[in-house]
């Protein structure tokens, strides 16, 4: 019975899932039917700034850049390129794109980041902490930096500043930026998914009970 109360619970969590899901995706059609606007007015306007469509110029600052690990596209290993953008005074932190890693973990990919002015078309994110994932580095003044995951508290206390808890993931830029992909998804796994594996778990639930009382009938024969 255990076993099925295990299979139940998964059920419901699937179901959990598939509502936020959904709410995330209504939120998403929401914010996209406003104009972008500039990433420090989106906690004026939003309560929730994640998805809400940017759009800003500033100045790259090519001198640190972060190469988040252990991301894969296509298949294919790699890193998120993120470097920090001044804008009206203040930097925020821009995903650029997806480059491919060298086959030598040893080797670090060849970065052709831009320099001076550009303008920057996306949407806003906030990395959440993974506790599964562990933090391997210990030099934060060392560029190109690699990182296991963006912790973006971790950095201002580093470097001494004051980033937004937000970073942009980029979806087009003036002039292009042509060697990183963009790979941003809101949602990964559709509510209709989350919707399919429910039923599944409830009726691999619905099936052992079957199977035990079936055998509870045969045993009291």
């Amino acid at each position: 019975m255990l076993a099925v109360i295990a299979m139940v619970s998964l059920g419901f969590w699937q179901l959990d899932r598939m509502t936020q899901k959904q709410h995330r995706l209504d939120s998403i059609a929401q914010k996209n039917a406003v104009t972008p606007i500039h990433p420090f007015s989106a906690t004026k306007q939003w309560q929730d700034v994640r998805d809400v469509p940017v759009r800003f110029n500033g100045i790259v600052g090519h001198s640190r850049v972060l190469l988040l690990d252990n991301q894969i596209v296509d298949g294919r290993p790699g890193y998120d390129v993120i470097v920090p953008v001044l804008t009206r005074g203040r930097e925020i932190l821009v995903n650029l794109g997806w480059v491919a890693a060298p086959r030598s973990r040893n080797e670090l990919p060849v970065l052709a980041v831009p320099q001076g002015d550009i303008v920057i078309e996306g949407v806003l994110a906030q990395p959440g902490s993974n506790p599964l994932i562990s933090e391997t580095q210990t030099q934060f003044n060392q560029f190109p930096l690699v990182i296991q995951q963006l912790d973006i508290a971790e950095l201002n206390q580093r470097w001494q500043t004051t980033l937004p808890d937000m970073v942009v993931e980029r979806l087009r830029s003036e002039p292009a930026v042509s060697e990183f992909k963009t790979h941003w998804q809101p949602v990964v796994m559709s509510p209709e998914k989350h919707l399919g594996y429910a039923v599944q778990w409830f009726g691999l639930a619905i099936a052992a009970i079957v199977i035990f009382l079936s055998v509870l009938f045969r045993r009291s024969q």
